[in-house]
């Protein structure tokens, strides 16, 4: 049963990280790519992750370098989530001011006031 559950999550972080590979490679402009990057890629890592903690865990033989390992599996995930939200915010608002984006595809913009206030300093 935990073999099965394993697998699962090792599947659902395989296709997780190639639906963040392929939304990479597909969407035009760099706060699209934003999306395709952080969200599925971060999950399919926690979950990759979690395959991988539950198939130690099922270990026969669990003892102090595999405890080790669960603890630095932890640390990725941790790390991950600290990390990715920070990176994907300064990507997104370093592509506002440099303009790599296409004001389109946008469904909202938060700046438009901000923009008008600039403009007439």
């Amino acid at each position: 049963m935990m073999n099965a559950l394993s697998l699962f999550f090792l599947l659902c972080g395989a296709v997780l990280a190639l639906s963040a590979a392929i939304g990479l490679v597909r969407f035009r402009d760099t706060m699209s790519r934003l999306h395709a990057v952080t969200k599925p890629q971060t999950l399919g890592l926690i979950c990759t992750i979690t395959g991988t903690n539950l198939h130690v865990l099922n270990s026969d033989k669990l003892g102090p370098g595999e405890l080790g390992d669960l603890g630095v599996l932890f640390l990725i995930i941790l790390f991950a989530l600290l990390t990715a939200p920070v990176v994907a915010q300064r990507v997104g608002r370093i592509a506002r001011k440099e303009g790599l984006y296409e004001e389109a595809f946008l469904s909202r913009d938060d700046t438009e006031g901000k923009k008008a206030a600039r403009k007439h300093v």
